[in-house]
């Protein structure tokens, strides 16, 4: 069974502000030219790494505005026709309302409105082969979406931030219905940089991580990885599900290094015959790796 890799985008909110050009603070106001940085390059390796599926884990736009999501779909349309990928939303994707006493121009997810549908519309994704569905027929902030490598079939649920409770109930579902299937619970917020998952309040009512534990990932045997971004920094922990399953759970987040990440990504090569995931993390701009036990490492996963 040949090697195929799944490539994880995190947040890249600061290279489509060019609204509020709070990358102003590296000293560059536009830094577009990193999310397609990354973009491209997954479609230039695509071949050579046999790259199946890319998540990008939110927090795509930094204030749910049009000119932000517009450089957006640019980038990720790179990869149309060409690798299959999934956006799960953050909360710099929705409700952002104006204020002039915020020093970030203003308070988001104050609500679940978004213009992510304007321009990645359900109706479009809905015809790709990879799709399976979404909890409301209008919209697929939530939805799951399958693939195969390797003799192996995958499911990717992608969760909205804070996933409501019905959105939970509507999770437990779909994983329940497919018991034959591998699943990846992509989510934007799930856990901290110090490995633990997150109890925090938001402006909108939703699960946080620990209740995501323990409401929905740790109930199904076939869940062994839970993806996510949104705070600062690199953390990995492996929990046991109830059916004595190791679950691994990664967070990744560049958004604070220089220019706002300067593109730097994850990209996981799953090896069957080993039955390990190999996790990198690299820099397309740069042409670097990260080399640190929390960059560079490998993940003990039964697939052969």
């Amino acid at each position: 069974m040949d090697p195929f890799t799944i490539v994880v985008l995190p947040d890249t909110q600061f290279y489509c502000d060019t609204r509020l050009k709070l990358a102003s603070k590296w000293g560059n106001g536009d830094l577009r030219h990193y999310f397609f940085e990354q973009t491209r390059w997954i479609v230039e390796h695509r071949e050579r790494l046999n790259i199946a599926f890319v998540l990008h884990e939110g927090d795509i736009v930094q204030t749910d505005a049009p000119e932000e999501w517009a450089i957006a779909k640019e980038a990720m349309s790179v990869l149309d026709g060409k690798v299959p990928y999934c956006i799960c939303l953050g909360d710099h994707d929705m409700g952002f309302r104006a204020t002039a006493t915020n020093p970030y121009g203003g308070e988001k997810a104050v609500n679940r409105n978004t213009q992510f549908e304007t321009y990645f519309p359900r109706e479009l994704f809905s015809q790709r082969r990879e799709f399976g569905g979404s909890f409301e027929p209008d919209r697929h902030d939530n939805a799951w979406y399958e693939f195969g490598a390797a003799g192996m079939t995958f499911l990717i649920l992608s969760l909205e931030f804070h996933p409501r409770d019905e959105v939970l109930t509507w999770a437990n579902k779909i994983v329940s219905d497919h018991p034959d299937h591998r699943v990846i619970v992509l989510t934007h917020t799930y856990m901290d940089s110090d490995a633990t998952r997150s109890r925090q309040e938001a402006n909108i009512d939703g699960n946080d991580g620990e209740e995501m534990w323990q409401r929905f990932v740790r109930k199904h045997e076939n869940i062994f990885m839970v993806l996510c971004g949104h705070h600062f920094g690199e953390a990995t922990v492996t929990s046991i599900g109830d059916h004595g399953n190791p679950v691994h759970q990664l967070l990744s987040d560049y958004q604070d290094f220089d220019d706002g990440g300067e593109s730097w990504l994850r990209y996981m090569v799953f090896q069957p015959e080993a039955n390990k995931v190999s996790i990198y993390t690299y820099n397309p701009a740069l042409d670097q790796f990260r080399d640190e036990p929390c960059s560079r490492f490998d993940l003990d996963y039964p697939m052969a």
